[in-house]
């Protein structure tokens, strides 16, 4: 009796893309990169690392939309840097 073969079963994946600190920028209105990034750098705004690279998936773009509209984002990037900058202080 022949061994049956067993099939690799793969989850789907759901829809969810990549997108890199340009694509970001233009999805927030035309912004540029280096916010983008002040973004990510103070904890706002999730991403994955890649090497030097910084990717958003999708999902992760449109929960800080609807997280943060209405708000002077500006400002938050602005708190967040100065919590940041007392911690390290307080620790140094």
């Amino acid at each position: 009796m022949k061994k049956e073969k067993e099939e690799a079963t793969i989850a789907a994946l759901p829809v969810d893309r990549l997108l890199t600190t340009d694509e970001v920028a233009e999805a927030l209105g035309n912004t540029d990169r280096t916010f983008v990034n002040r973004i990510i750098n103070a904890g706002l705004l999730l991403a994955m690392r890649f090497g030097p690279r910084k990717k958003v998936p999708t999902s992760v773009l449109n929960q800080f939309i609807q997280d943060f509209t209405g708000l002077d984002i500006v400002a938050e990037v602005e708190k967040a840097e100065k919590i940041e900058a007392a911690r390290k202080k307080a620790t140094a």
